[in-house]
């Protein structure tokens, strides 16, 4: 494990909800590329299920909404969605800041391109 990812995993306790879509939203337009913000520390999947009982209802909610947040953006080219184990059911949820920038041409719709079809 590098320092970074101890010096993340050290500040960040298992199953922390650590920032709610608008703070993820305003670390995007504020960070430079490459930066990075970890946004959840668990098994992002299991522990979206209200059955497995980890989150409190507010902090389930709060995190399916930042990882979704967090997909869009990633969808968008604005960030790189990264995981790191650190063990059993125990990673460490990342999002990278991408060198898009808000508003660029390459941030607005994409181009379609029709297919040719074969002869």
């Amino acid at each position: 494990m590098s320092a970074y990812s101890r010096h993340l995993t050290g500040t960040l306790a298992l199953h922390a909800v650590p920032l709610d879509e608008n703070r993820f939203v305003d670390w995007i337009v504020d960070a430079k590329a490459h930066d990075c913000i970890a946004y959840y520390r668990g098994h992002l999947a299991l522990d979206r299920c209200e059955s497995t009982g980890v989150l409190s209802p507010t902090d389930r909610r709060r995190l399916a909404t930042v990882a979704n947040r967090v997909m869009v953006a990633s969808g968008q080219g604005l960030v790189f969605p990264v995981q790191k184990r650190l063990g059993p059911h125990d990673y460490l949820y990342l999002a990278v800041r991408a060198l898009g920038r808000l508003g660029t041409a390459a941030m607005r719709a994409p181009r379609i391109v029709p297919l040719k079809m074969a002869a």
